[in-house]
């Protein structure tokens, strides 16, 4: 299993130009602005890190935050679901999720696509929030979102429609729920619908520049000793 670490930008935690709902308790900034998302092998399993810009817990949730609502949903095998619930998302074809894990302030847990549901081990280190699932190591894609929790929704994200309110937020009907996605190009995630997923490449650089420096000597022994 190749270590991933992705960073994302900080203040980018408005979807679509979304405005947030206009209760009091969403005035405060960056508690669904995702900034890192980390998965590494810890002897035969997977722990999964998100970051988030910052923590409030007004409702004294036990996992330390208790604004957001974090999707992680993963692609280990051709196939899977092309929706990711809660988020509003859909994955490119064939590249479904086969594993995914919902986040909140008061629980952690693991789906599967056939409706399965697990408890899952969570833990607030520093910056991070941690998750250990039971999930094998492996090169796989992931998909990240964040989201406003909403403690009557099956995903417990908070809904999007035109006009807003109280407790809603504003944004273009059927937009996605998510405020803040791991993505290249997050414009384009938005306006398509479709998130692309983030994975491990093996670093090619050495080999690129092995091969340029090769190359080079190829050329200086071709102008040392050239062909009788």
């Amino acid at each position: 299993m190749i270590p991933l670490l992705f960073s994302d930008p900080v203040g980018d935690d408005y979807g679509l130009g979304y405005a947030y709902p206009r209760a009091a308790l969403f005035a405060e900034a960056g508690f669904a602005d995702l900034t890192g998302f980390e998965a590494l092998r810890k002897g035969e399993k997977v722990v999964l890190r998100v970051r988030l810009h910052r923590y409030p817990n007004p409702g004294n949730a036990p996992n330390g935050f208790s604004l957001a609502s974090i999707g992680i949903y993963i692609h280990t095998e051709p196939g899977g679901q092309e929706e990711l619930p809660g988020a509003g998302f859909k994955t490119p074809p064939g590249q479904g999720w086969n594993w995914a894990y919902l986040l909140t302030g008061w629980k952690a847990e693991e789906h599967r696509p056939d409706g399965s549901v697990q408890a899952v081990p969570v833990a607030k280190n520093g910056d991070w929030l941690e998750l250990s699932p039971n999930l094998p190591p492996g090169d796989y894609a992931y998909y990240v979102a964040v989201g406003l929790y909403d403690p009557f929704t099956p995903w417990h994200f908070r809904p999007v429609r035109p006009g807003g309110g109280t407790w809603t937020i504003d944004g273009p009907a059927d937009a996605p729920a998510a405020v803040d996605v791991l993505a290249q190009n997050q414009h384009q995630a938005y306006q398509s619908g479709v998130l692309h997923p983030t994975r491990a490449i093996q670093n090619r650089i050495p080999w690129a520049i092995l091969s340029a420096a090769l190359g080079v000597l190829f050329i200086l022994l071709a102008f040392r000793f050239p062909r009788r």
